[in-house]
């Protein structure tokens, strides 16, 4: 019976917070948003030039796979976001 309370405990602490929508904070996160698209952009570009080393791809690649995750992290919720700072 303790452990079904424990494992109650732990769900309610995984609870979702509210965004701050205040205009300082779209304004920072869509800022955020379009210099991490810019750096993907960039990625890509630099990635598509034909004479790379395998090391140099490698590490494009690298480089390309953590701003896709950032960028996964912040479109998490995004469009709520936007939503309720219209």
């Amino acid at each position: 019976m303790r452990a079904e309370t424990a494992e109650r405990r732990v769900m309610r602490a995984a609870r979702r917070r509210e965004p701050d929508t205040s205009p300082g904070t779209a304004e920072v996160l869509l800022r955020e948003l379009r210099e991490e698209c810019e750096n993907v952009a960039a990625l890509i570009c630099r990635l598509e030039k034909r004479r790379l080393s395998e090391a140099q791809r490698d590490d494009i690649l690298g480089e390309l796979s953590a701003a896709v995750l950032r960028l996964h992290t912040h479109t998490a919720g995004l469009d709520e976001f936007l939503c309720e700072a219209e």
